[in-house]
Formats: structure tokens, C-alpha cells, sequence
């Protein structure tokens, strides 16, 4: 469209410059071409001869501004008619000496040379061949005229008689005997002995070419530097930075169809690069932080066996024996190691598993987490009873605002219990060694919409939730809830427990690996590192946060699209 645009402005431009240097240049030429001429009231006139055709009177011994009447037919025949009196052109006769139109040519403007006077043509026979009666140079002098007319008009063909019997009109008794004829010429002024003339003519023809092509020049020319190569030099630079690594900038879109398209798509492969180099950097940090608190936690078991085998090396030196409590805490510091060790390398293939997606509808993914979530509490409950609430409208905000909010954040909200209804105290009091569900109880808030079918690796999601609720398990007085939704193409679990809640520094740390406030010799920390890791590679991530009413809360989201694109 801008191109468009520019096209045609340039060539109305183009036109009407071309139009314009024409007639000034023709008007500058034509001065060279004027004539002077004295009236007889006294006055001048000026202006450039009109180029005829003329006939010649005998009885005045004048010329006569004539008309061509061709013939009937497809012969070069034409009969030529006087049209008016001579001397004063086609203008009007000013009250003063300035230049008017044109002048007619006369015999003595003819006499005194600067008129010269050529054969009109037409009419020719076999008879009279033109060459045999004009003199060298094709010019008719005014000592010839007379007679050349004479000839001509007895020698050409009979263009009047043929018009009379071809018509049957008698012209020479309608205009009047000598103001019609067969024989017509053609006036010229002097050419001018000046080159300037020659030059203003070359000026005129060559005023379109110049006019189209030196606006043509400097139109495409801006076209190209605003809309070609500007937009080429901001491309230019973005793909210079993203050469050099630096990716912290925006590409905007640039001017034209084609090279705006070239803009988005540098600017989708800048975010692309960036994302993966955060990603990077994320990952680098990750193993940071996994290396340095491998590093130290392995203080404490190094430090038991250093000292456990300095005073075995004291004993032996004294002669004593090494008794057997000895023996057992070097084995089991070991055994700590050979963990420690285990869990390292674990860690270290955790990102690298493949995420392997099935297809579910929503009803049977809630059958399948319902019974797996039974299954865990039935192994390592202990008697907790575990509570499975509908997800209302109203409880849906603020584990929704826990989601997009910053993750490890305490987000100051809620599930509200059995259906948006707090937990009293009374509710939280120890409770018989029960795992109660029903089938109303797994309806989320999407029910009132069009059943839709999740990508989901379930296995990926059941270790996820095997890890939420051993830790709700440890932690919880006794109840452990867990609800689950789906919307916008996000699973979402939540874990609450009714225990003491997450610290401050638990709420920031959570997710780190081996960070835990209660480690043992089986337990080393690594549980919520684990989920997060797994539900990074699930489009999802783990958010930290205590229910209003106590207890700890953790929510858990996966990306489950089918086109398997992350949200987060």
C-alpha cells in the first residue's frame, strides 16, 4: 500500500513538472521565433507565424489564410478555401506593441525573409511531378510566386472541378473566384542564426525524460532510505546484538509488510534465545546451589567418620581394642555417604528425564489421582484422615492468585475447607484412623463446561504427589486435604495439612535441595526439589504457601494443553 502511494504521488509529480518545463521552455523558444509586425492604424504586433495553409490571390497579389477540404475518397486530393483577411492572426490586435498569439504570414513578410514560404502538397499528378516547378532549396520565392501558382494550379489535378462533380456545389461562385484553389503553401519563420534556439527545442524534448527521471530518482530513492534501508539498518543492529549475546532488548516492528514480518520473527527467535539462556543460567545456578549444599552436608558425615576413625587410630596405638559401637557408627556414616551419593546422581538425572504424555478425559484423571491419593495415605498415613473437598467458584481465587503470584511466596489466602467453609478448632482435633472419599467430592469447577481431554505424564504427577503427601503426612496432626482443578489447560493439586505450618525462611527455601528444617539419616531435604524439578519439566511449578487457619499448603501445577506448550 505505501508503495502504492508513492507511485502514484511520483507520478502526478512527474506529470506535472513534465507538462510544466514543457511550456516554459516552448514559450522561451517560440520568443526567438516571433515577428514583428507594423499595422497600418500604427501599432505592433508580435507573435509567431501560423504555419498555414495559405493560397495565393492573383487579382490582390496577396496571401490568404486558408482551409483543407479533403475530397471524398481515399485520394490525396483536397481543395483549399480562403478563410479570412491577412495581417492580423488568430489573436486580436492590442492597443499596444505587446506579443499576441500568432500572425499570418504575408508577401511582404515573405519579401523581406524572415518568412519562408514551401509547397502546402497534395494534388499531384503524373503530369506534373513537384520537383520539376519548385526551385533548388523547396522554397518559393516572392519573384516566382505569382507564376509558380499560376503552373501549379493549371499543372496539379483539378481538386475543384472534382469537388464540384463529386458534390455538385460550385465553390469558386460560393467564396468567390481566386479564393479557392488546388495549389496551398506553407509558412516558416527564419531559423535563428543563434544556438540557443537549437538548444531550447533539444530542452523541450528532453523535459519529460529529465522530469520522470530525476523525480523518479528522488522519490525511490527516499522510499528506499525510510522504508528499505532504515528498517534494514534496525535489523541489521538487532541481529548484531543477538550475534554478541546481548538479548535484554525489544525488536519493534518495523515499517513495510515484509520486513515488519522479518521483525517479528527476529524478535520471536530474540525471546526464544533469551528464554533458553535464562533457562541456562537457571539450570547453572541450580547446580550451584545442589553442589554447594551437597557440599555441605557432607561436612557432618565426613566429620563423624574423621573423628570415629582418629579415635580408633588412638585405641590401637594404646593397644586397646576397637569395641563394636566403633565399628557401627563408621558403617553407618557410610551408609550415610553411600545415600548422600545416591541422591546426588539422582538429582543429577532428574532434569533429563523425558516428559511421556498420555491423553485422559478430566473424569478418569480424577478417578486415577483419587485412587492413587488413597493408596498413599491407606501406606504412610498413620491414622490421619484425609479430606477430599469440591473446589468451589469461591475457593478457586485463592489458590489461583497463590499460582500467579511468585512461587516460595506465602500468598495470605486459601482453600476454604468442605466446600469453601472454614476449619474450626473443634474440626482439627485428632480424628479416627479414617480415608474417606466420595464421587462428589472430585467435581472441580470446570463440570459446567465442555469435557476436554489433558496431556499428562501421569507418573511424573503421581511422584509429584507421592512427595506432597508424605511431607503433608510427617507434618499433619490429622487431616491431610487434597484438592485438585483444572482450568485454562492447567492441573492444579493442592496439599494441605493441618500441622504447625512453614517457617518464614521454609516459605523462601522450601524448594531448595537438601533445605530441611527436620533432616535425619534417611531424609535428606530433597522432596520439594524433587516436585519442582518435575513439574518444571511438566510446564508447571510449586508454590509454598500456609492456609489461614494453620497448617501448611502446597499447590502444585502442570501444564496439561495438547499442544504441550508452557503457559508459565
Amino acid at each position: 500500500m505505501t508503495f502504492t502511494v508513492y507511485l502514484a504521488v511520483y507520478l502526478v509529480a512527474a506529470t506535472l513538472l513534465a507538462l510544466g518545463m514543457v511550456e516554459v521552455l516552448s514559450t522561451w523558444n517560440n520568443g526567438y521565433y516571433e515577428l514583428e509586425v507594423s499595422l497600418e492604424n500604427g501599432l505592433t504586433q508580435r507573435g509567431t507565424i501560423d504555419s498555414g495553409p495559405y493560397i495565393y490571390d492573383p487579382n490582390a497579389g496577396e496571401l490568404l489564410p486558408a482551409s483543407e477540404l479533403d475530397l471524398p475518397g481515399d485520394g490525396p486530393y483536397a481543395v483549399f478555401i480562403a478563410t479570412g483577411d491577412w495581417g492580423t492572426g488568430s489573436g486580436y490586435v492590442p492597443d499596444g506593441g505587446r506579443t499576441i498569439g500568432s500572425l499570418y504570414a504575408t508577401v511582404d513578410l515573405v519579401r523581406s525573409g524572415q518568412v519562408q514560404l514551401y509547397d502546402w502538397g497534395l494534388n499531384y499528378n503524373e503530369g506534373y511531378p513537384q520537383e520539376e516547378i519548385l526551385e533548388a532549396n523547396s522554397t518559393i520565392s516572392v519573384d516566382n510566386l505569382a507564376r509558380y501558382d499560376e503552373l501549379s494550379r493549371k499543372g496539379r489535378a483539378q481538386s475543384v472541378e472534382l469537388f464540384e462533380s463529386m458534390t455538385g456545389a460550385d465553390l469558386e461562385e460560393t467564396f468567390g473566384e481566386g479564393l479557392v484553389s488546388n495549389t496551398a503553401y506553407y509558412a516558416a519563420s527564419q531559423p535563428p542564426v543563434s544556438l540557443v534556439p537549437w538548444i531550447l527545442t533539444l530542452a523541450t524534448g528532453l523535459a519529460p525524460v529529465l522530469a520522470y527521471g530525476v523525480l523518479g530518482w528522488l522519490t525511490f530513492r527516499h522510499f528506499y532510505r525510510v522504508h528499505i534501508a532504515g528498517p534494514l539498518v534496525e535489523l541489521a543492529g538487532a541481529a548484531d546484538r543477538i550475534a554478541e549475546r546481548d538479548l535484554d532488548f525489544t525488536i519493534r516492528v518495523v515499517r513495510g509488510r515484509e520486513l515488519g514480518r522479518l521483525s517479528e520473527t527476529l524478535e520471536h527467535m530474540r525471546a526464544s534465545l533469551l528464554e533458553a539462556q535464562r533457562e541456562l543460567w537457571r539450570t547453572a545456578e541450580s547446580r550451584r546451589r545442589l553442589n554447594a549444599a551437597f557440599a555441605h552436608d557432607l561436612r557432618t558425615p565426613i566429620t563423624v567418620l574423621k573423628g570415629t576413625v582418629e579415635m580408633a587410630q588412638m585405641r590401637l596405638r594404646r593397644g586397646d581394642t576397637l569395641d563394636e559401637d566403633a565399628l557401627d557408627a563408621l558403617s553407618a556414616q557410610v551408609a550415610r555417604l553411600e545415600r548422600y551419593a545416591t541422591s546426588m546422581g539422582g538429582l543429577s538425572k532428574l532434569e533429563d528425564r523425558p516428559v511421556e504424555r498420555e491423553t485422559f478425559a478430566l473424569d478418569d484423571l480424577r478417578e486415577e489421582l483419587g485412587r492413587h491419593v488413597s493408596e498413599v495415605m491407606a501406606a504412610r498415613g498413620g491414622g490421619l484422615e484425609l479430606k477430599l473437598p469440591t473446589v468451589s467458584e469461591a475457593a478457586r481465587a485463592p489458590v489461583l492468585e497463590a499460582i500467579d503470584g511468585p512461587a516460595f511466596e506465602t500468598t495470605g489466602s486459601s482453600v476454604p475447607e468442605e466446600g469453601g467453609a472454614p476449619v474450626s478448632e473443634a474440626d482439627r482435633a485428632p480424628a479416627p484412623k479414617t480415608c474417606c472419599a466420595s464421587e462428589s467430592t472430585f467435581k472441580a469447577a470446570t463440570d459446567s463446561r465442555p469435557a476436554a481431554l489433558l496431556a499428562i505424564d501421569l507418573s511424573l504427577v503421581e511422584e509429584v504427589l507421592d512427595n506432597l503427601l508424605s511431607n503433608a503426612c510427617v507434618h499433619a496432626s490429622s487431616i491431610v486435604t487434597f484438592d485438585m482443578m483444572v482450568d485454562a489447560g492447567v492441573l492444579t493439586l493442592v496439599v494441605t495439612d493441618d500441622g504447625p505450618g512453614f517457617t518464614p525462611e521454609a516459605l523462601h527455601r522450601g524448594c531448595d535441595p537438601f533445605f530441611s528444617e527436620n533432616k535425619s539419616a534417611e531424609h535428606f531435604g530433597l522432596g520439594l526439589n524433587v516436585s519442582s524439578v518435575l513439574c518444571g519439566l511438566h510446564g508447571g511449578k510449586i508454590a509454598l504457601t500456609n492456609a489461614e487457619t494453620g497448617g501448611a499448603r502446597v499447590i502444585a501445577t502442570f501444564d496439561v494443553r495438547p499442544d504441550r506448550e508452557s503457559v508459565f
